[in-house]
């Protein structure tokens, strides 16, 4: 039965992926573009588009969990609080760490890689919905802190790119100076998938051994500056808040 599940499992992703492509084309070609000619008012087309993506990618994650490709539990939800702006970071595991967390919080702000901008389907999705292009570095930081001050939550991965499970959490520097320059309430999340999936470097048909089961927990929101010892030089807050965020986000995952 093991070898069947297996087999089923296979042929499963496969179809899910031949739909998840499917489904992008629609979204990429024909409605997000429609939603960009027809609403003028950038707000609102911004309001627009992130609702249509996030009702596929809730889809998505419907799909998986019943055609048995994946299982989720979410807890902490309790925690996310869509009134106020809130700075989501989550270590990163899988391909679709991000399809899951924006599947949970509506309207939330995101950084997209540069690819994403540069790719002909992609690009109107992610332009539409106002994400964030990490294409300048240099204004990369300045536009993070600005959608924060300005009453938005955004949504970040710390590493820059997945991870192994099992190993040390390494945070880059950047999420903890924009959580210190917005002044931003911290939810950090951890997310654990066993066995791991689509990590990095790993094709979408090598399936694991058994079905990936997903743990994502919100931890209760945590003000920046109450990570940082009081008195700490300002070039040296950086360090002691990403290291306080991997000890919050790792010692969930222990």
């Amino acid at each position: 039965m093991k070898h069947l599940f297996f087999v089923y499992r296979f042929i499963g992703t496969s179809l899910f992926w031949f739909f998840f492509g499917v489904i992008g084309l629609i979204y990429g070609f024909l409605l997000l573009p429609l939603v960009y000619l027809v609403v003028r008012r950038p707000e609102r087309r911004q309001v627009i588009a992130r609702n249509m993506i996030r009702g596929a990618f809730i889809m998505f994650v419907w799909v998986a969990r019943n055609m048995r490709l994946i299982t989720c539990d979410v807890r902490g939800m309790q925690h996310w609080d869509p009134d106020q702006s809130q700075l989501l970071l989550a270590n990163h595991l899988t391909l679709i760490d991000v399809v899951i967390l924006l599947s949970l919080f509506p309207q939330v702000d995101c950084v997209v890689k540069a690819a994403v901008t540069r790719n002909p389907v992609l690009r109107v999705s992610a332009g539409t919905a106002n994400y964030i292009s990490n294409h300048a570095p240099d204004e990369l930081l300045d536009s993070c802190v600005a959608r924060l001050e300005g009453g938005s939550s955004l949504l970040l991965f710390p590493q820059g790119t997945r991870a192994i499970r099992g190993e040390p959490l390494r945070f880059r520097l950047g999420a903890a100076e924009i959580a210190l320059r917005a002044r931003a309430t911290i939810v950090p999340i951890a997310i654990d998938c066993e066995p791991q999936m689509l990590a990095k470097n790993v094709p979408w048909y090598r399936i694991p051994p058994s079905q990936p089961q997903f743990r994502i927990t919100l931890l209760p929101p945590v003000a920046a500056e109450s990570l940082v010892p009081e008195g700490t030089d300002p070039r040296r807050a950086r360090h002691e808040l990403n290291a306080a965020l991997e000890s919050l986000i790792g010692g969930e995952l222990d």
